[in-house]
């Protein structure tokens, strides 16, 4: 056995955090008629069918998947989901067709009739201790598992917070979730009042981290601005804001939110690289590691494509963390390359990994490719000789656990 193979059956095995999902209910799949459909549905399947700027606007449909499957057989989002299917099911073909869809979806119903899908796989088979669980479509709720379950605070929607009416990429809008609760906002001090009282919640209810995608919506330049900027928008009647008026608005409450992280002594993981026009690498959040010294901040998915940037910061910025989340499976080469440079720079502390899955098998398929990449890296440099297998070993224990426990300590 080579010590790749060696390592990855080891990495298999030992302790993991998970740093990043969003798990569905089992009956979410297990209710479906086509459970088959409903995986591939809460998948990074679409995002390359249908294309990833488009994937939430478009109806998906069996047979849309169906078609466009033939036409991406190498696509990383369509390989990591079909290895899962054969981890998990002894699914044997390297193809999801019309003639195997049955066959597959009564394989995977059968086993979510006997098991709970995740304590299973990820938390019994995969040794998870904890998951950090982002579920974005739930502002200011933080009811969680703790046994299992880091909760995150995302604060994506606060940014269209200007707005009674403007949705951001998940579809959400503060004004609209504190209606909800019976508040209502009628000022910029009420509006910070409100944030305010989020953080203290999720404070006191235990929370792991704070999360930021705003990428999706907007570039990562977030400048210095004073309240009297920031406040234009919000009293603007809706649509009339100008852009620069927005982007003040959200510059401030970014600032506003990272105060309150270093208040509460919260760690905050950033999305970088895919996103609005592309304007969403590491390096446009210099300025904030520059300004923020002593708070904890995850980089995730390697800010790709510039792999490299988040490596070249960590050598600068001690509280720079780098977490592979996602890009193994964007991208299972440019994981290799960042990997390989994060290793050299970081030294093997700071790095951590995550699955970024609805499901349990989207989440077995993105762990066992960032297992993939673990050990192909670290086997390639024992075989350089530039790490010991005992380093090389020491570097992916610190990968699945110490980072990641470190990170999350407060």
């Amino acid at each position: 056995m080579s010590f790749y193979e060696d390592l990855f059956n080891q990495l298999l095995t030992w302790k993991k955090i998970d740093t990043h999902e969003h798990f569905l209910p089992q009956n979410t799949y297990q209710d479906h008629p086509d459970i088959l459909f409903a995986i591939l549905r809460e998948s990074y399947l679409p995002w390359i069918v249908y294309g990833a700027r488009d994937h939430n606007t478009v109806t998906v449909t069996r047979e849309g998947l169906l078609k466009g499957m033939k036409k991406i057989p190498a696509s990383a989002f369509l390989r990591y989901i079909i290895e899962a299917f054969q981890y998990m099911y002894g699914f044997s073909d390297d193809q999801i067709k019309e003639e195997n869809w049955d066959q597959l979806s009564q394989l995977i119903r059968e086993s979510y009739s006997k098991k709970n899908m995740l304590n299973y796989w990820i938390f019994d088979k995969f040794n998870v201790e904890k998951v950090v669980h982002d579920r974005y479509w739930k502002l200011g709720e933080f009811d969680i598992d703790q046994s299992h379950y880091f909760a995150v605070f995302r604060i994506d929607p606060l940014f269209c917070g200007y707005s009674k009416e403007k949705l951001n990429h998940d579809r959400m809008n503060p004004h609209i979730e504190a209606a909800k609760q019976g508040i209502h906002i009628d000022t910029f001090d009420e509006y910070l009042a409100y944030i305010d009282q989020l953080f203290k919640k999720a404070v006191a209810e235990g929370i792991g981290t704070m999360k930021c995608a705003v990428a999706y919506d907007r570039t990562l330049r977030f400048e210095r601005v004073e309240k009297e900027q920031a406040e234009k928008a919000f009293y603007k009647k809706d649509g009339t804001e100008l852009p620069s008026e927005v982007r003040d608005f959200q510059d401030y409450i970014f600032h506003y939110c990272l105060q309150k992280a270093v208040d509460y002594r919260l760690p905050v993981q950033i999305h970088t690289g895919p996103g609005k026009a592309f304007e969403t690498a590491a390096s446009h959040l210099g300025n904030i590691f520059e300004e923020y010294h002593n708070l904890k901040i995850s980089l995730f998915h390697g800010s790709f494509p510039w792999v490299g940037e988040p490596g070249a910061m960590s050598l600068f910025y001690p509280n720079l963390y780098l977490d592979l989340v996602w890009l193994p499976v964007m991208s299972p080469s440019y994981a290799v390359l960042a990997l390989s440079e994060w290793i050299e720079t970081a030294g093997g502390a700071r790095i951590m990994m995550g699955g970024d899955s609805w499901n349990a098998e989207g989440a077995v398929g993105s762990i066992l490719y960032n297992l993939k990449t673990i050990a192909q890296v670290l086997a390639e440099k024992v075989e350089k000789k530039y790490l010991s297998r005992s380093s090389a070993e020491q570097i992916g224990k610190m990968i699945l656990y110490n980072n990641p426990m470190e990170f999350l300590s407060r």
